[in-house]
């Protein structure tokens, strides 16, 4: 069941072909919160490092367990690209399709898909995350234009 914050989660198991993120280690309460409608990040309580994808120890000063704290889910693309060839089985009739490196409200920086149309996106552009649920164990964040 999702909170009053969470982003929405779509249902997409009987038509997703593409990649299955397969939880392990640091990574498992990061898979948990999406199927709850939630991007999580880590945040270190001794150097203040925000980061994403979750590790076993902090980035910056090496500390291990970082706890992780709930994204506002709101963040920027810093960069982006256009894929009119699939890079991934599952993706062949989504061409062309956005990839952005998206920088969350909180510091950290995530590559992820745009879903809209590649005009529709730009440097600077805000989006939001939403989350495409691929199995029983994730649900791929996903950002559109916000």
């Amino acid at each position: 069941m999702t909170g009053p914050d969470s982003a929405p989660v779509e249902d997409r198991r009987d038509s997703w072909e593409g990649p299955i993120p397969v939880p392990t280690g640091a990574n498992t309460e990061f898979w948990a919160a999406t199927l709850e409608g939630e991007l999580v990040y880590q945040q270190c309580e001794e150097c203040g490092t925000a980061q994403l994808y979750p590790r076993a120890v902090c980035t910056g000063c090496g500390v291990v367990g970082p706890p992780f704290e709930t994204s506002s889910g709101v963040g920027t693309v810093y960069s982006y690209t256009v894929c009119h060839v699939p890079g991934e089985p599952g993706f062949g009739d989504r061409t062309p399709y956005v990839v952005a490196a998206v920088d969350l409200e909180e510091g950290p920086r995530l590559l992820a898909l745009v879903d809209c149309e590649p005009a529709d996106v730009e440097i600077g552009s805000a989006v939001a995350v939403t989350f495409w649920q691929v199995s029983d164990e994730a649900a791929l964040p996903v950002f559109v234009p916000h």
